[in-house]
């Protein structure tokens, strides 16, 4: 991984939108800072698009399509996708509600053979306002060890479901639907292309999205997930969480 400096203006003339994932990389640990929050207005102010990428739920993404300064967000791992009409959030889900009650189901039933399995198992905090998935909580309100994190993952996985990562959760859906396929969705909906895309991550769950785009930035914390990640972004920053996002986006602005 480069130095965030390291791009350069050309590429940085390049970016027409911005993807960014949630949790440990636009908001900290504790709570979201207003200097994240503010660069996030400046740089759709300056032009540029801006999509939040993020595994968390429906009701949370319902509230930021409404209110953030976004065009759109997609959530819970690339179930849907929402953005605002006017005074209008329109919705597009990867499946029909149909499979969705059909997942549900699977879902339910996996989740009595994992607390069997692993009893100490507890689901996030937010999983009753989602509708595509199942959250397990890791580091937001308990500690999990990478170990029993790897163990939650390969059982999961194994009984058919697919599976994230992230800083604070285990993702876990049935489905072939992921971020980077709804967020190429999103993208021609926007009439740009891969190329003009840069995205900001921290965690494994944003590896297959540094996969995705040829600019991709993680903040510093990424390296903490050696091993856990099949690829890593092209450059990083030097501060973590939304202090990093606030780096990405004062770089941006310098360069145009």
């Amino acid at each position: 991984m480069l130095p965030l400096t390291d791009m350069s203006t050309e590429e940085s003339h390049n970016i027409k939108a911005i993807l960014f994932d949630l949790d440990g990389t636009f908001v900290n640990s504790d709570e979201l800072k207003s200097k994240a929050y503010s660069s996030l207005e400046t740089i759709r102010e300056k032009g540029l698009k801006t999509i939040a990428v993020t595994g968390r739920p429906a009701g949370w993404c319902d509230l930021i399509s409404r209110w953030w300064p976004v065009d759109a967000v997609v959530g819970e791992n690339g179930a849907f996708y929402f953005y605002k009409r006017g005074d209008q959030i329109i919705r597009k889900t990867f499946y029909d509600s149909e499979v969705q009650h059909a997942n549900r189901v699977k879902l339910d039933l996996l989740f009595e053979k994992l607390r069997v399995r692993f009893p100490s198992i507890k689901v996030a905090s937010d999983q009753s306002f989602r509708q595509w998935d199942l959250a397990i909580d890791v580091a937001e309100e308990v500690r999990v060890s990478k170990k029993e994190i790897i163990e939650i993952v390969n059982f999961a996985e194994a009984e058919g479901a697919c599976t994230a990562i992230s800083n604070i959760h285990i993702n876990i859906w049935f489905g072939n639907y992921t971020k980077e396929q709804m967020s190429l969705k999103v993208i021609r909906k926007l009439d740009l292309n891969s190329k003009n895309i840069l995205y900001i991550g921290d965690s494994p769950n944003d590896s297959p999205m540094f996969n995705c785009f040829d600019s991709t930035v993680g903040v510093s914390s990424v390296i903490n997930y050696e091993g856990l990640m099949k690829t890593y972004p092209k450059y990083i920053t030097k501060n973590d969480e939304g202090n990093g996002f606030v780096e990405l986006i004062d770089f941006l602005i310098s360069t145009r």
